[in-house]
């Protein structure tokens, strides 16, 4: 067989050298590609009677999984959903990059980092359809489909920040809804009566657990979250923190107290606020999310809720290596990593509300 010209390399690589790939036993079954490779797996998601007529129409086309190889390549791949400018599509996702070539380094693993744009339909790696690495982690909210496909090719893989039921394979994910509820919990003891909540994409798991606690939080302290103080959607940097803001004050008064998905949107709903005449904290009291370098240097320093991302992706590559290690098909596990309050001056009292001195800084000054 002739050698694929560099124009129809794309195609290439998203078969198999046998000629039959997963997309093509999909295609002929009327299902989409994470149903084929559920059936194949048997997972038990997939209607038994259903899944058996997919294997035996695998069978029937000559679709084979991928042998293990004998030798290790000793390499990892990274893939991390991109914008279109091939960019990771946020500064979370660009900080689990770089810890993730870090701490595969310290493990003396070669590191294949991957930004894949989204695009329909998503295009497995190279290195990945050429065994060129022992397994991958994903990031930024992958398409199932192209997970699916990975699944097929009995190649390890981890999660960081999704869901089990989304994508079939392990997770890890930070859990925001013990400091969340600390927050809320903490603030209303300060008077707060009012809370916003400020978020990005309302699919991505983790937005979905802040929602989740906001509420559950809100509720335990005899408060019903009204529509109007959950902005979601948003884009998600200082752009989206100013949105935030304008779309709250739209909705009549601002809420004393405000929750951000980052601290960057956090920066941005400062800046409005600050151009709305509100002081913070005298007026509305501010917390983020991440803790990131640029909290202490704010003025006032912002209120965070900061995530172990080290330990985030500690666990999942020691998830993924025992995976790579046991050459077997791994039991799936989800890890939680919760985050932790850390107080600064943006977080004070409910408007009106003389200052309690004995919480000794633990709000703002």
């Amino acid at each position: 067989m002739a050698r694929p010209s560099a124009k129809n390399s794309t195609a290439a690589v998203r078969r198999r050298s046998d000629g039959v790939g997963l997309r093509d036993v999909a295609k002929q079954a009327a299902v989409d590609i994470s149903t084929a490779s559920r059936a194949l797996n048997h997972d038990p998601r997939v209607n038994p009677e259903r899944a058996q007529q997919i294997r035996r129409l695998a069978e029937r086309m000559g679709y084979r999984p991928r042998p293990l190889r004998s030798k290790l390549a000793r390499s990892v791949g990274v893939l991390v959903m991109a914008d279109r400018a091939g960019q990771p599509q946020n500064h979370f996702l660009e900080r689990v990059a770089w810890l993730a070539q870090r701490s595969l380094a310290e493990r003396q693993l070669h590191v294949n980092l991957e930004c894949i744009p989204r695009e329909q339909p998503a295009v497995v790696p190279a290195v990945v359809q050429q065994n060129r690495v022992d397994g991958v982690l994903l990031a930024g909210h992958p398409p199932a489909d192209l997970v699916a496909e990975i699944r097929a090719l009995g190649m390890p893989a981890v999660a960081i920040n999704d869901s089990i039921e989304r994508l079939g394979i392990s997770c890890v994910r930070s859990n925001p809804e013990p400091a969340i509820r600390q927050a809320i919990l903490h603030l209303a003891a300060r008077g707060h009566e009012s809370f916003a909540l400020l978020g990005s994409d309302p699919a991505y798991p983790t937005n979905q657990a802040r929602h989740h606690a906001y509420e559950l939080a809100l509720r335990e302290i005899g408060i019903e979250p009204k529509p109007d103080w959950f902005v979601t959607g948003l884009p998600g940097d200082i752009i989206g923190g100013r949105q935030g803001i304008r779309q709250l004050k739209e909705h009549g008064r601002i809420p004393t107290a405000i929750l951000c998905e980052n601290d960057w949107m956090a920066v941005g709903a400062m800046q409005e606020l600050q151009r709305l005449g509100l002081n913070i904290p005298r007026d509305v009291s501010l917390v983020g999310h991440d803790d990131l370098w640029i909290c202490e240097q704010l003025e006032p320093p912002l209120t965070s809720i900061r995530r172990a991302e080290d330990e985030l992706l500690s666990r999942a590559i020691d998830l993924l290596i025992e995976q790579i290690e046991n050459r077997v098909p791994a039991t799936l596990h989800e890890v939680l990593v919760e985050g932790e309050m850390v107080w600064r001056q943006t977080a004070g009292p409910a408007p009106g509300r003389l200052r309690d001195r004995s919480e000794n800084g633990t709000g703002g000054n």
